[in-house]
C-alpha cells in the first residue's frame, strides 16, 4: 500500500472520529486543513515508472524534469520563532480589554462594525480609531482556527479572534520586495493582507472575493484606512478571464477550496509575471494522488465546504508539467503541520520554459488559456 493510500485511510478514520462543527452562520470561510494523519508511512518512495517505447519514453506517477535542480525545502518557521509570536499574540488579546479599547468598543465607528456581525473572518486594525474589527470578541468568526493557532500554540478561539496576525508572522518573511510592484490576492476575504502589501509599498493591489458581504467590507475598510492604491473586486476567479496579469500573485488556504484545482493552478501560473506564492495543504510524499473532503448539514442536505488535498509530488509535478521547473519552487513545510506547504514559485521563465519543451500542438492554447466563442445560446 502507497503511502498515499495510507494517508487517504487515515484521513477518512480521523474524519469520521474528529468531525469539526459545521458553520452554522455568516459566509465566512471554513477551517481547510485535513485532520492530521494517524498513520504515515515514511519508507515507501515514489512508483514511477519509465518504459521505452519506440521513439519516446512512457513516464507513469512522475514528470520527468530536464532542466537541473528540484524544489528547495526549508521549514515554515523556528521554534523561537513562534515562541515569541505567541506572547507579542497574547499581548494584543490582552490589549483589547484596555480602558482605552473599552472606550473606544463604546463609540459610533464601534457599531459600524456591529453592523458587519458574521463577516468577520478577519482582524482588521482601525490604528486611528484605537480598535480592531474583533476586539469585541464577539464579532470573530470562530472554527478551528486552521494553521493561525501556529501548531496548536494559540487555542482555536485565540486564533480566530486574531486571523491572520498570527499566520503573518511566518508569511511575511517569505514575500519578495513589494515596493513598486502589482500584487493580485485571490481571496482577499475582508482585506488584511492586500492591505499588507499596499503598507509595504506594492504601486497597485488588486483583491478578488467571491463572497460579496466580505468584498463589500474590505471596500469600506480601505476607505477608512486611506489606500487608494487597493481594488476589490467580487468575482470568481475561476470564471473571471478579465482578470490582468499582475507581478505577484498571492492566496492563503484557497487553492484547495477551488472546484476545478488544476485548473486554477494554471490560471495562478499565467497570472503571475514573477511571483506566485501558494499557501495551501498538501500531502506530504512524492506519490501522485488526490482526496476531497466535504462539510454537510445533513438535515437540510447543504454543502457547506469541500477541500481538495494534492499530495506534494502531484502538485510539483503538475507545475513542472506546465512550464515552472521544480528548481524554481521553493517549498516551506511547518514542522509540526506537515500538511501545511507554503510554495513559493519563481514564474519569471515560465514562457521561455514552454517554448523550449516545444510542446504538441493540442496543448499550445489550453496552456495558454486561449478560450474561443461565448456561452451557448438559450
Amino acid at each position: 500500500m502507497t503511502r498515499f493510500q495510507l494517508f487517504s485511510r487515515a484521513l477518512r478514520s480521523a474524519e469520521a472520529a474528529d468531525a469539526p462543527a459545521l458553520p452554522v452562520e455568516g459566509n465566512a470561510k471554513p477551517a481547510s486543513a485535513p485532520p492530521q494523519p494517524r498513520v504515515v508511512d515514511t519508507s515507501e518512495q515514489r512508483t514511477a515508472s519509465e518504459i521505452r517505447v519506440g521513439h519516446y519514453v512512457h513516464y507513469s506517477g512522475g514528470v520527468p524534469s530536464f532542466e537541473a535542480g528540484s524544489p528547495l525545502s526549508r521549514p515554515l518557521y523556528g521554534e523561537e520563532q513562534m515562541a515569541a509570536a505567541v506572547v507579542d499574540l497574547r499581548k494584543t488579546l490582552a490589549a483589547d480589554d484596555s480602558p482605552a479599547c473599552r472606550a473606544a468598543l463604546a463609540t459610533p465607528f464601534a457599531e459600524k462594525l456591529r453592523g458587519f456581525a458574521g463577516a468577520w473572518f478577519q482582524r482588521i486594525d482601525y490604528p486611528d480609531q484605537g480598535l480592531s474589527s474583533t476586539s469585541d470578541h464577539s464579532l470573530a468568526y470562530i472554527d478551528q482556527g486552521s494553521f493561525n493557532t501556529l501548531g496548536k500554540r494559540l487555542t482555536s478561539r485565540e486564533a480566530c479572534i486574531l486571523r491572520p496576525h498570527p499566520k503573518w508572522r511566518y508569511l511575511a518573511p517569505l514575500m519578495p520586495p513589494l515596493a513598486g510592484k502589482s500584487v493580485l490576492e485571490i481571496g482577499s476575504s475582508n482585506g488584511f493582507f492586500s492591505f499588507r502589501f499596499a503598507e509595504a509599498g506594492a504601486e497597485r493591489v488588486t483583491g478578488i472575493e467571491v463572497v460579496r458581504q466580505q468584498c463589500e467590507i474590505a471596500r469600506w475598510s480601505a476607505e477608512v484606512l486611506k489606500h487608494d492604491n487597493i481594488r476589490f473586486v467580487s468575482t470568481d476567479f475561476l470564471l473571471d478571464l478579465s482578470l490582468e496579469s499582475h507581478d505577484v500573485v498571492f492566496l492563503s488556504e484557497v487553492h484547495n477550496h477551488f472546484l476545478l484545482p488544476f485548473f486554477g493552478l494554471l490560471r495562478l501560473v499565467n497570472l503571475a509575471r514573477e511571483t506566485l506564492i501558494l499557501d495551501t495543504t498538501t500531502v506530504p510524499g512524492p506519490e501522485h494522488g488526490i482526496t476531497v473532503s466535504t462539510g454537510w448539514m445533513p438535515e437540510a442536505r447543504q454543502l457547506i465546504y469541500h477541500s481538495f488535498h494534492l499530495t506534494d509530488g502531484m502538485l510539483v509535478d503538475f507545475l513542472n508539467l506546465v512550464g515552472v521547473s521544480p528548481s524554481r519552487i521553493r517549498r516551506y513545510t511547518a514542522p509540526d503541520e506537515p500538511y501545511h506547504s507554503v510554495y513559493v514559485v519563481d514564474t519569471r521563465d515560465v514562457a521561455e520554459t514552454r517554448a523550449r519543451r516545444n510542446y504538441p500542438e493540442y496543448l499550445h492554447d489550453v496552456l495558454a488559456l486561449k478560450f474561443r466563442g461565448g456561452p451557448p445560446g438559450p
